[in-house]
């Protein structure tokens, strides 16, 4: 039996936008994420997708329903729990140029989380962690140098 690591049942957003006026953004939500599960949002802009997202983050509080990150509630998570919880969750934005520092290298970026994390013992083996990171998309040690303008010949590219 595979391992269930979240759980999103029936979870509602709205946002008050005038008297008695709501922006229904999550509404009646449900799904189950698996251990060794790829799980992929997608709709059309607008949909709810980075509401989503945010409350399973536990940046947003549902207006109702429940998250459950290994059997617990992400709401009623101690601050410790919250930590470790962060630490295997993450969102992945649409457009990565937008959420991608300019000014940094890749190895920055991907040092950032590893280093607030106290993931590693020394930069050698964080250096190395980041180097299999690459080769696992598909990118080679050569790019960790590279800055996010650097690929895709410097230009965002947008589809839709």
């Amino acid at each position: 039996m595979m391992e269930k690591l979240l759980e999103v049942k029936h979870v509602k957003k709205y946002f008050e936008i005038g008297k008695k006026q709501f922006l229904k953004a999550v509404d009646d939500l449900t799904f189950d994420i698996y251990k060794g599960e790829t799980f992929g949002l997608v709709g059309e802009s607008g949909c709810g997708k980075s509401t989503a997202g945010r409350l399973m983050m536990g940046i947003y509080t549902p207006t109702e329903g429940q998250i459950l990150y290994g059997g617990k509630d992400i709401h009623v998570l101690n601050e410790r729990e919250r930590f470790l919880m962060k630490r295997n969750v993450q969102m992945i934005f649409q457009d990565p140029y937008a959420s991608l520092n300019p000014r940094s290298t890749v190895r920055e970026i991907l040092a950032e989380p590893l280093e607030v994390h106290g993931i590693f013992k020394n930069k050698r083996e964080e250096l190395e962690r980041i180097y299999e990171l690459l080769e696992e998309v598909g990118l080679n040690r050569e790019h960790a140098g590279r800055y996010p303008h650097e690929f895709s010949g410097g230009q965002r590219q947008r589809i839709g």
